[in-house]
């Protein structure tokens, strides 16, 4: 009897326990370091404009008296822009398309780190060509792990059953 009784205290302790910490389970996600565009050889006062496709992706940036633009951090969103390993990156320059593209990749940056990207605008375009979006990826690459709320409260009824029920079948001689 008494070997029953730790037996069964023993068990509702542990549901107790699962389903208390199950109740504190959340989401997590991993973060995405973002690919992080900039250049050199503007001119001052210069319009730099990030696009993906035919969308342009936030407010472009003006180069400084140094002909430096950017940094402009670029996660997997930025705008109305979504991007995703081997999208590709486009630039407009005062308006113009930009010569130059970048291919974005998580914590990416400039093919050449020290001069980042120099942007050179031939074509005269008033947006960049199409590229084509690829489709939804859906949650991949994210940890995903929670615990419902009902199935904590499922696992606390259970260890009132246990409790009880051990306690009924204890005190019977």
């Amino acid at each position: 009897m008494t070997l029953l009784r730790k037996t069964l205290a023993l068990s509702a302790a542990f549901a107790v326990a699962v389903s208390l910490f199950g109740a504190f389970a959340t989401s997590a996600s991993a973060q995405s370091v973002p690919f992080t565009a900039y250049g050199t050889g503007a001119t001052e006062g210069d319009s730099i404009g990030v696009w993906a496709g035919t969308t342009q992706c936030g407010d472009a940036v003006t180069a400084d008296a140094s002909g430096n633009w950017g940094p402009i951090q670029i996660a997997d969103s930025l705008g109305d822009c979504t991007f995703a390993n081997g999208d590709t990156i486009s630039f407009s320059l005062n308006g113009a398309v930009a010569d130059q593209t970048e291919t974005y990749s998580l914590g990416g940056r400039p093919a050449d780190a020290a001069t980042g990207t120099v942007l050179t605008a031939t074509g005269g375009g008033e947006t960049p060509a199409p590229v084509p979006v690829p489709g939804d990826t859906g949650n991949a690459g994210f940890a995903s792990t929670s615990t419902s709320s009902i199935a904590a409260l499922l696992l606390a009824a259970m260890a009132a059953v246990a409790i009880v029920g051990g306690r009924a079948v204890t005190r019977s001689r």
